[in-house]
């Protein structure tokens, strides 16, 4: 899409003027994961940057992606900050899916195992665990181990266990032998001496790791109200950037945190490293998951990355140098 310069002038005006004076717009989000790379939402959200935008945003956990986006076909929510493989598996089911933001564009999971095991050809026979089937960790599970040249189940079983601090019990419990997690959790697993074995963010896979997922339906009937959510979420991630003191007391309340290690670990992980300035979800990173899917899902081999993303409001900031101008001006 490419706006004219009056069009843009006129469109920038608007996205820059904050709401005041009137009554704030209720929207649901709901998040998928007790994890760093879905801390930005809480970040924004304990800014008042979705207050400043006319916006009285009701945060609600629901665990595992598959179930989250579950909630917007059922009306409970209008935006899901989820994993970006249940929201292309969706989508390829029939349902009225599709991202709008891109947090991370890359696997961000740690790989940790028990003490004993020192390399990957260790885990041959053993037990590893993932929040549920066909989740972001559950992809990146498997991708790890076949690049460490294990077949998932016949060489290394694989259990549904939970969100992280359950899988991280887990292995401090013996009960598994491999999980993988996110920063802050991977500062207090390296503190206790689990071995790490990969960092899977430097295996260089573009991959839509975490999204922020919505229905056409919903653009095309409330698209004010999500141009103002996508451009809060925005503000809040130069916030996130910009203000590590304060993201830091974010991600601890959130987490239920104080270790400042582990939330240190998380701010340079994310803020610095992971979560992009401007939130596009990427072609390539869509493709990633298909092909994965494509293994499984008939559907997802004639489908074009294009199906399952509409950045029109990411542009938008992108086209008129709204982005730019938050980060020239420092703060």
């Amino acid at each position: 899409m490419t706006i004219g310069r009056t069009a843009a002038a006129v469109l920038v005006a608007i996205l820059l003027a904050p709401v005041s004076g009137l009554a704030l717009d209720k929207i649901t989000v709901v998040h998928s994961s007790v994890s760093g790379s879905q801390a930005v939402l809480f970040v924004t959200r304990d800014a008042r940057i979705f207050e400043k935008h006319g916006l009285d945003v009701d945060i609600r956990f629901i665990a595992g992606g598959p179930v989250a986006i579950g909630a917007l076909f059922a009306g409970e929510a209008q935006v899901a900050v989820m994993a970006g493989a249940a929201s292309v598996a969706a989508v390829l089911g029939g349902a009225d899916a599709v991202v709008i933001m891109a947090l991370v564009n890359t696997m961000d999971h740690v790989a940790f195992a028990q003490k004993a095991i020192q390399k990957p050809a260790d885990l041959k026979g053993k037990k590893l665990a993932v929040s549920r089937f066909n989740s972001a960790d559950d992809f990146a599970a498997r991708f790890a181990l076949r690049r460490w040249g294990l077949t998932p189940i016949n060489d290394v079983a694989i259990l549904q266990i939970g969100e992280q601090p359950a899988r991280l019990n887990a292995l401090r419990a013996g009960r598994i032998d491999l999980t993988l997690i996110q920063p802050p959790l991977t500062a207090l697993a390296r503190k206790e001496g689990f071995t790490e074995l990969a960092k899977l963010s430097e295996l260089g896979l573009e991959y839509l790791q975490t999204c922020v997922t919505t229905t056409r339906t919903l653009i095309q009937t409330r698209e004010d109200l999500l141009r103002r959510f996508v451009r809060a979420f925005v503000e809040g991630i130069h916030f996130y950037k910009t203000r590590k003191e304060a993201s830091m007391a974010s991600i601890g309340k959130f987490m239920k945190l104080t270790d400042h290690e582990a939330l240190e670990e998380s701010y340079t992980t994310y803020a610095s490293t992971l979560t992009p300035r401007d939130p596009a979800p990427t072609l390539k990173g869509v493709q990633t998951i298909l092909d994965d899917l494509a293994e499984r899902d008939p559907r997802a081999k004639g489908a074009r990355p294009e199906q399952f993303v509409d950045p029109r409001f990411v542009r938008e900031l992108q086209e008129t140098g709204v982005i730019d101008r938050l980060y020239m001006r420092g703060s």
